[in-house]
């Protein structure tokens, strides 16, 4: 476990799942650069990834940050920088560019979104061996029916488990679509999106839809499919092969006010997932705050953040500061867990 401060029981975190009753640590050795999101094994420890600078996947041990893969884009030896198309991954260690998100497996198996090089890799559980799992390492659409590792992405940005833990969800920003990879066959297709961007209409036809610039999607208990329009500002629920847009029906930017979710604003939201009470969570990231979509009443509200960008740990939620946050997850332990990235941290406080 490993903590940078805590305040009235809001844990400020490079990475843990906290029991309960565990006392808070200090971290003082460590640092991250710019963590995009987290995910949690069975085990309950924290992994995540770094982006941008160091782009590399970790996990907290033991109070220390322990690098499972990766390799600084601009410190790695000029032969071991993959050209267009990217090397197969038989480096040790490997070499991403622009690591986005993270998903693990109910086998162990971690899947990270290596989105600049327009691939998802695989890490073995046991060897932590970085192999190709989807794309080819070149931008472009392709491969539905087929083996994921032949079909073409562009750049994905977005990856989370759907609620049996047998497939993964791809958000194929590029391409405006959400895919679905199977990972017992391997099998990639498209769930919804056209592969034009824009903001669809009430009603659309999840294949026919437009979907601007899809950043982040997610499955509900229910077979609800939302997707996270970055370029809208919108989210969308996508049920029985129609879409509506949910949140910001206008598509337009604007700061975050709680209230009709239709009628609401967001400014770029980078990622959405659930909670355990089938509410949905949408970092909204230039906003600098967490929101949270009741599907239930049709209303969105701000749990965490207040809107301005800043660095303050408060007594709660409401009164601590964000910086064009990132990931949000839930954890095993019960817990929110918030990539706070330009911060370079990560909270952990209590669940909505």
């Amino acid at each position: 476990m490993s903590l940078l401060r805590s305040l009235s029981g809001l844990l400020v975190m490079t990475g843990a799942t906290l029991a309960a009753t565990e006392p808070i640590k200090v971290l003082t050795d460590e640092a991250l650069r710019q963590p995009h999101n987290v995910a949690f094994d069975a085990r309950g420890d924290v992994y995540g990834v770094e982006s941008l600078f160091t782009n590399r996947v970790f996990k907290l041990a033991g109070g220390k940050v322990e690098i499972v893969s990766g390799l600084r884009w601009d410190s790695a030896p000029k032969g071991q920088r993959p050209p267009e198309p990217a090397k197969p991954l038989d480096l040790a260690p490997a070499v991403y560019n622009s690591l986005t998100d993270i998903a693990i497996a109910p086998d162990g198996s971690i899947y990270v979104t290596d989105s600049s090089q327009h691939r998802i890799v695989r890490l073995d559980p046991a060897t932590r061996q970085a192999t190709l799992f989807a794309g080819t390492g070149r931008a472009g659409f392709s491969g539905d029916g087929g083996p994921a590792d032949q079909a073409r992405l562009n750049i994905p940005t977005g990856v989370a488990l759907d609620p049996s833990g047998k497939f993964l969800l791809v958000a194929d920003l590029g391409n405006h679509r959400v895919r679905r990879i199977d990972l017992g066959t391997r099998v990639i297709t498209t769930l919804a999106g056209s592969g034009e961007p824009g903001l669809p209409v009430d009603g659309a036809t999840a294949l026919e839809a437009p979907l601007g610039y899809v950043r982040s999607a997610c499955l509900a208990q229910d077979g609800t499919l939302y997707a996270l329009l970055i370029a809208n500002d919108a989210l969308l629920a996508i049920k029985d092969g129609k879409v509506s847009v949910v949140v910001n029906k206008a598509g337009r930017t604007g700061p975050a006010t709680d209230g009709p979710a239709a009628a609401a604003r967001m400014n770029k939201p980078k990622y959405v997932t659930m909670d355990a009470k089938g509410n949905v969570l949408i970092l909204d990231t230039e906003n600098h705050c967490l929101r949270l979509f009741d599907p239930a009443k049709q209303t969105i509200r701000t749990i965490a953040g207040n809107g301005r960008k800043g660095s303050a740990v408060g007594a709660d939620w409401a009164s601590t500061q964000l910086n064009r946050p990132h990931g949000a997850r839930i954890g095993p332990d019960g817990r929110l867990y918030i990539t706070d990235t330009e911060n370079n941290r990560i909270l952990s406080g209590p669940a909505p």
